[in-house]
């Protein structure tokens, strides 16, 4: 079972940046926070990275969404489906997008799907 995201949820690169989440839909929220649906993930700032160098910049952008573990195939609001806490991506880091962020904690254990 996978936690759903909300704002709150805590997402890093691998490096231990902090992605800065920002919700899309204002319909469904677990004790007052915002559920984060498809778009959310996608775009983000990434702020905290220690992993600059001289030749290369921290992560500073998410620029992919791993589909399958990220998003429920079930449940949507609005259409969107919703994010789950298995959610995996890639970062600008050295601009090649190999960098992965993931959900680090998802501060909240109200709902969770199974699929």
């Amino acid at each position: 079972m996978a936690e759903v995201l909300t704002e709150i949820s805590n997402l890093k690169c691998a490096h231990g940046g902090s992605v800065k989440l920002q919700h899309s839909q204002i319909l469904l929220t677990f004790d007052g926070i915002l559920a984060l649906v498809k778009p959310d993930l996608l775009g983000r700032s990434i702020s905290a990275c220690p992993n600059a160098t001289p030749s290369t910049p921290p992560c500073t952008l998410t620029v992919a969404v791993d589909e399958t573990p990220a998003y429920s195939s079930f449940v949507t609001v609005e259409g969107m489906p919703i994010c789950k806490s298995t959610a995996t991506g890639r970062t600008n880091w050295s601009l090649l997008g190999i960098v992965p962020f993931g959900v680090a904690n998802p501060n909240q254990t109200l709902v969770s799907v199974s699929e």
